[in-house]
């Protein structure tokens, strides 16, 4: 089989994406082979390999976007994709670890309509699962290139510690009647940032790119990471739960600040003042369906639904031009172009 970047191809549907999941799947299941039972059971579950009684099936696991994103910055010259399978696999063990102990954090009781990894299993075997998951993403990076082992396993750890930080700035939002875009904005280069700069800055050192290449696809998947998730941001008010997998209103609930709200909160008006009254005065703990659905409804009145879409757009076309000077392969840059442009429009 070919394993080459095929010309005319697109991040949906496409014969090397089929390619590109099937490889990540049957590498994922290799990667994590080797843990204990029940760590494996935890994992098995999560990525849909087993049901909550443990049966073997097929369930959607994930879109994998984080793969393919790296997959293709490691063939930006036109050449094999299969380089940089090590380095998706890698990202994508430490991402999906890192979503495993964001549902516990949030509280968020389901996962792609199923019940989340911790709510089924608790807290416990959820925490172990995820650092389990870490550790193996580290293994995978380390042993699939020596040579490469010492930067590769640097770019990893600096993305977990940035994670990190930015994950608990979004859990001290919750507790903070100001926050500012400059304060969500810094959240989410960590929260969401991170990992997609990480999987374009491995899929490019994969391919052997020169440091300034490197640097500069980081920095493309760096505000890709925020239209994303500024795209998730959306869809956590607007968003279809059939589709999304999540409950309604869920970020809404927990009185999260996302960028829709605080585009909301920064207007002035009647609007804006009941907005403040319900989301900063209301009685401690999590808001109820009623007060979250008129919360979202007040941040459309003020404009925060507009400005987040305007935003997200403006966000995908400054990513997108640097790619001309930094994707050589033609083939490769339009898919790019376009894995980029579908997630950033995306009902899921």
């Amino acid at each position: 089989m070919d394993h080459s970047f095929r010309t005319g191809s697109r991040p949906n549907g496409s014969d090397w994406l089929s390619d590109v999941r099937g490889s990540l799947e049957s590498g994922l299941r290799e990667a994590v082979s080797a843990l204990e039972p029940a760590a494996h059971q935890a994992v098995a579950y999560y990525f849909g390999w087993r049901d909550e009684q443990g049966r073997s099936c097929a369930l959607p696991s994930g879109r994998r976007r984080l793969g393919a994103l790296t997959l293709l910055t490691a063939c930006l010259n036109g050449r094999d994709w299969r380089r940089g399978l090590p380095a998706a696999l890698a990202c994508e063990l430490a991402f999906n670890a890192a979503v495993i102990h964001d549902d516990i954090i949030d509280r968020d009781r389901t996962r792609r309509g199923r019940p989340a990894v911790w709510a089924l299993f608790g807290e416990p075997d959820a925490i172990l699962a995820g650092n389990a998951l870490t550790a193996v993403a580290f293994d995978v990076l380390a042993t699939a290139r020596p040579d490469l082992a010492a930067v590769t396993t640097g770019w990893l750890a600096r993305t977990v510690v940035k994670l990190n930080a930015g994950q608990l700035l979004d859990i001290r939002f919750e507790d903070r009647d100001e926050v500012t875009l400059q304060d969500y904005l810094t959240m989410v280069d960590g929260k969401a940032g991170s990992f997609a700069e990480c999987g374009c800055a491995l899929g490019a050192t994969f391919a052997g790119a020169d440091a300034a290449t490197v640097e500069g696809l980081a920095a493309f998947g760096s505000r890709l990471g925020l239209i994303w998730q500024l795209r998730n941001d959306y869809l956590g008010i607007w968003g279809d739960p059939s589709l999304t997998g999540k409950q309604a209103h869920s970020d809404l609930k927990s009185r999260k600040k996302t960028y829709p709200l605080l585009t909301a909160l920064a207007q002035t008006g009647e609007q804006q003042e009941r907005l403040v009254d319900l989301y900063h005065h209301a009685p401690p703990g999590p808001l109820s369906d009623q007060d979250a659905q008129r919360a979202a409804d007040l941040i459309d009145r003020c404009g925060g639904r507009e400005a987040t879409l305007t935003e997200t757009r403006r966000q995908l076309d400054d990513a997108l031009a640097p790619l001309d000077h930094l994707v050589p392969d033609p083939a490769a840059r339009e898919a790019l172009a376009a894995l980029a442009t579908t997630y950033a429009l995306s009902d899921r």
